[in-house]
């Protein structure tokens, strides 16, 4: 193997490894900090309080990881659909989520205690998900034209997902707690997502000569 194709290879790697190492740091806060409650508290706010730097450096390396795979990810799908774009939306969401670790979200929100750093939070969330779930579609394309159907239909229905927690987030007011259960579980669906599309990528190897 050429030392390009090992660096592709070390590229994709980082996106495997994104998923299970952000998702392994955030369980051991999920279980270490009982002030935070998996079924009705925001990811973000274990960004708060004395060690809020943990998952403050879990979203920036988890961030970076991502943006590595996705180029490694655009080096092997030189000649496939959805090359450019699958893998510009999914740095879109690496470099967003670094953005969310660097501008730490307010303890609490509301329109006349809105915090620069909380504003900048909730844009970078936004913006990183809503490419996060253009890339899902994107890859939908990619995996058809590769004739891997079910893994168009597990994009296609990640997607979904994603679009059923924006449009329940956005109709849910100021009521977000009835449904913070679901929005995190699909929180951790799209950590899965990205690590599990970095992982078919690097199976598929395209030829001996693409990696």
């Amino acid at each position: 193997m050429s030392s390009q194709g090992r660096g592709t290879r070390t590229l994709l790697s980082c996106g495997v490894v994104a998923g299970p190492f952000f998702l392994l740091i955030f369980a051991i806060q999920v279980f270490a900090r009982p002030e935070f409650q998996f079924t009705h508290s925001e990811p973000s706010m274990l960004s708060l309080g004395p060690w809020g730097w943990v998952q403050i450096a879990n979203f920036v390396i988890g961030g970076l990881l991502i943006v590595a795979g996705a180029w490694g990810i655009r080096k092997v799908l030189r000649t496939s659909k959805g090359r450019f774009w699958g893998s510009l939306l999914l740095g879109v969401f690496g470099f967003c989520q670094i953005g969310v670790g660097a501008f730490v979200t307010d303890p609490t929100r509301s329109p006349t205690s809105m915090t620069f750093h909380g504003t900048m939070h909730l844009v970078f969330g936004g913006a990183g998900f809503t490419a996060l779930m253009a890339a899902c579609f994107v890859f939908v394309r990619t995996f058809v034209s590769l004739r891997q159907t079910p893994w168009a239909v597990f994009c296609a229905i990640t997607g979904l997902l994603f679009l059923a927690a924006f449009l329940s987030a956005a109709n849910a007011s100021q009521n977000v707690t009835s449904i913070q259960f679901f929005l995190n579980l699909v929180f951790v669906l799209a950590w899965v997502w990205v690590s599990s599309v970095s992982y078919q990528v690097m199976r598929n190897d395209l030829g001996p000569g693409n990696i």
